[in-house]
Parts: C-alpha cells; structure tokens; sequence
C-alpha cells in the first residue's frame, strides 16, 4: 500500500495550503470548546483534520492510479502511476523514447508530466537494475512504516503548518488575536463600560500599573462563571480597544498601564531627541564611514532599519541628546532584549543596576526609538557623552541588567565644550573621568542650558546641517596637533546641538568641497573655507 502524502515533508512543507474545511474546522473546535488557542494548538488541530481526512492524499484521489512506478515495467502514453521517492507525487507518462545507454540493453526513456507543469524522465522496461544492492541488507520500504501520528508530523513539520495557518487567520474579519491567541469576535464574552471604568479604577489605586489582567479581575470581581481563558481573553480585547489602556507587557506578559499617568518622556519624545529627517546619499560613503556607522549603532541609520539581532547583551556608546534625556537609542541588538508578545508600542520593564543593585522602572518606547528611565543611572555613575554601556538580559523578560565599566574618578584629557558669544567651542582640558568611555566621542559640557538653548536657536533659524559641521569642525581642529577630526568626534560634537544620525554627516563629509579628506576616517576644512 503506497505511503499517504500526509506522511511526507513535502506534503507539509510546500503543498500544504489552509483550505474553507481546515478553516470551518478550526472554527468548531473554537465555537465547541470556547477557549482561546494559540497558532501551534491551531497547527495541531489542522494536522489532525487532514490526517482523518483520507480524501486530502493523493492515494484517495479517483484520477491517479494507485500502483507506484517500476522501472522494470513497460509504459505507454497516458499511464498515471506514483512516485515514492517523490513523497508519492502521480506522473502521467506524455512521451517516451528509445534509452540510448548500451549498458542497460534494450530499455524506453519515459517523459513525466506532475502537476505543476514539471517535467522529469524515468527509465521503462530495464532488465539490469540501475543500482547496485546490497548483498545482506533489506532496508524498510516507506510503505511498510508505521504512520507518523499527527503529534509526531506537527513535532518534525509543525512551524510551517503554523505559519502558514497564522498567515490565513489574518484574513479571516470575525477573529481576533491578543497576546499570541485566538478566538472568534462575535463570541467574546461582554465587557461593557462599567467593567472598564472599574479597571480604570483599580489601575489608578495602583499607581497606574503596570498590572496582569487576571489581577484586575480579581480585584474588581468581573466575568465570574465564565471560562478562565475566555474571560481573561474578552477583557484583554476590551482593553486594548479602550484608548485609555496601554499594553506593556514584555514578550510572554500582558500587562496593562493607564495611558494618560504614563511618565512624560513616554508620552511625548524628548525635545533633544527630535530628528527631522534629512536627505542623504548612502551609496556616497566609503567603506570605511559605512563601517563606524554600523559601529555606532544610531537608531535613526537606515542600514539598521527592520534589523533585530539575537543576542543577550547589548553595547551603547552614549551621545549628548540621549545623555541629557535620560534615554537609550533602541538600536537592532537593543530591541532584541525587548520582545513584545505583538509589538506593543511601549513596554514596561524593570532596570537593575549591576553595580548597586538599584531597581529602576523604564520603558521601551518602538515609535520614537528609545529606551526611557535611564536618568538616575547616568547620574549615579557620572556617564560622559562617549560613555560605554552595556545592557544584558536576564532569565526574566521583564528585567535587564545595565552595566557601565566605573571605577575611581581619575583626571583625563577631553573635549571640552564650552558657549561663547552664542558659538559652540572646544578646548582640551583635565577633567575628572569616573567611566569607561570612547576616547573619539568623549566631551564635557560646561552648561548643558546654555547649549540647549543654541540648540533651539539653529533650530528655529534653520541652519543647514554643513553649516553647522564646518564650524564644528573648524574648532575640533584647532585643539588637534595634526588639525584632523576623526568621522565618530564629529558626530558626536555635532549631535551636542543638533540630533543627527552619522549617515548624513558623512554623506556631506564625502560630497561637499568645503570639507577635505586627509587619511583613513580623518577630515578637515579645506584650506580657504576657514581651515588651516
């Protein structure tokens, strides 16, 4: 007896499509057992359906013969047969020729037609067998196998299954998916008005949150005599749909939060976080500058949009508008620490400090690309611009550990910025270091006021970004022996006034003739544009 298709890869991996029985399926095991089910117990089910579904396997299907190729046996034109190595595939045979290898005598070419249009050959009427056996061995054939159950197949072919399943769910109006599960909308249980005023109650006489949505049940005593799963699910829904709920929670948690008592800085983006896109020319960089900007890893870079990397810890290298906001830039391996069970515009999460053990509630915020809480931290620490960070996870989704190499503070030579006459100016002087830090991006700033306030002021002027890099750069280097300024200082002495991802700093570095390239990443401003 042939193999069903059901007991193959290939059958799940590539011919499995969701079909109006599988869907209609699903639907009655949810209708029946009135509990929410995840995409795998969904992939499960489907498995079980096909494989009591015999009609599914291509054994069943009435057009196909049910013998399997032989290449010992002759074949004419139109023949329907199967093909085991072919996770039993049916061919039907459209040509055939004579076989021109004299080793296998006399013997026909059979040309194959499976469904799809291709097209493979096969040999007919052989009397010397195309292989060679083994003398003592007899292997199982696949026929004569016991069948896979569909624990086993969901086990070995599961996550295409489920893909494609999720990719089908989508599509369908009357169901709805909160926090990795599924159920038909029309069969939520009611959560009216006074359920969540009641809610919004007891998240404000809990400081807003976060909490779990089974401890606001408990507290305000809803949807009693309902199915857990149903209800907890019928609440959720009602949450996320209501403007004032916020869904915190980390990958795995559903966690709610009384948007409008959110901190500020997660409300609104800081005001020296603000970017106003500007246009840039990639392709334009060397190398080199594409490589330091990889390195800095801003969370405006384009070449890092869309990227997540897996990994449990994370380096940042600080610059001024994170520094002075309190805040981390979500880059790609920063954003990996922080999954979210369905993207979640904000997370909730608790930072630890590694050295004192101080306990810190932050939050990641997706739209404006940063990490908020980060304040205190910076503080105790004494964090310069170019200070290292490096934040890990923990074996809890809702906890990270941020670490930064301290030690006694001890007198080093930086940059030094200065206001003067409503200018940005740099001296190099001894300052008092109390942490590791990037010895090309460290700078002190003797009035942070002073300097927001420049800020504002280009800002409202409109002062063309080249604009602001040559007079920048003309005064980095006039502290510098050589007058060279390395790519990653200008970047970060330019983001101390105006918050600028490195991919168009560089960009103007490479294209605009004010600005001269010297060696390697090191640049100046070409003698009769105020250089030297």
């Amino acid at each position: 007896m042939a193999q069903p298709n059901t007991q193959t890869a290939e059958y799940w991996n590539k011919e499995f499509q969701v079909t109006q029985d599988d869907l209609d399926y699903v639907f009655s095991v949810l209708l029946e057992t009135e509990t929410p089910l995840s995409i795998d117990e969904i992939a499960l089910i489907a498995v079980r359906y096909r494989l009591s579904h015999p009609q599914e396997s291509v054994s069943a299907q009435p057009d196909v013969a049910k013998s399997s190729y032989d290449p010992t046996q002759v074949y004419k034109v139109g023949d329907k047969f199967l093909f085991p190595e072919f996770g039993n595939k049916p061919g039907e045979v459209i040509d055939i020729r004579p076989g021109d290898n004299p080793d296998y005598g006399d013997y026909s070419v059979l040309e194959v037609k499976f469904a799809g249009s291709r097209i493979a050959e096969f040999a007919s009427g052989l009397t010397v067998s195309l292989t060679p056996q083994p003398e003592e061995e007899s292997q199982e054939a696949p026929e004569d196998r016991e069948p896979m159950s569909a624990e086993e197949i969901f086990i070995e072919w599961g996550g295409g299954v489920a893909q494609t399943f999720e990719e089908s769910l989508h599509n369908q109006p009357d169901l709805v998916r909160l926090a990795g599960r599924w159920f038909p909308k029309s069969l939520l249980a009611n959560v009216n008005s006074g359920h969540l005023n009641l809610a919004e109650a007891i998240l404000d006489m809990n400081g807003g949150g976060p909490m779990t949505t089974r401890d606001i049940m408990e507290q305000v005593g809803m949807m009693r005599g309902i199915n857990d799963r149903l209800a907890e699910f019928s609440l959720n829904y009602g949450l996320q749909e209501d403007e004032r709920f916020d869904e915190v929670g980390p990958s795995g948690q559903v966690l709610w939060f009384l948007h409008g008592i959110e901190p500020e800085g997660v409300l609104h983006l800081p005001v020296r976080l603000e970017y106003a896109p500007i246009s840039s020319d990639a392709g334009m960089l060397s190398e080199e500058l594409r490589e330091i900007e990889m390195q800095i890893g801003d969370e405006h870079t384009e070449l890092l949009s869309g990227r997540i990397l897996q990994t449990q810890s994370a380096n940042v290298t600080l610059i001024y508008p994170h520094l002075r906001s309190g805040t981390l830039p979500l880059s790609p391996a920063l954003r990996s620490l922080f999954p979210t069970a369905y993207q979640s515009p904000r997370i909730h999460f608790t930072l630890v400090d590694d050295e004192t053990g101080e306990e810190t509630s932050a939050w990641v915020v997706r739209p404006g690309g940063y990490v908020y809480g980060v304040g205190g931290f910076f503080e105790r620490h004494e964090i310069p611009i170019g200070g290292y960070l490096t934040i890990e996870r923990t074996e809890s989704p809702g906890r990270v550990l941020v670490k930064a190499p301290v030690r006694k503070p001890r007198k080093e030579w930086v940059r030094v910025a200065h206001m003067e006459k409503h200018h940005l100016r740099f001296e190099i002087e001894q300052r008092a270091i109390a942490a590791g830090y990037d010895d090309l991006m460290i700078m002190v700033i003797e009035d942070q006021e002073a300097v927001d306030e420049l800020a504002s002021r280009l800002l409202q002027r409109k002062v063309p970004l080249e604009e602001t890099m040559a007079e920048i750069l003309r005064d980095l280097a006039a502290g510098s022996p050589q007058g060279n300024v390395h790519a990653k200082t200008l970047y970060s002495a330019v983001n101390i006034v105006r918050r600028c991802p490195p991919g168009p700093i560089f960009a103007r570095l490479m294209a605009l003739p004010e600005f001269e390239h010297v060696a390697g990443p090191y640049w100046r401003l070409r003698l009769g544009e105020g250089g030297a």
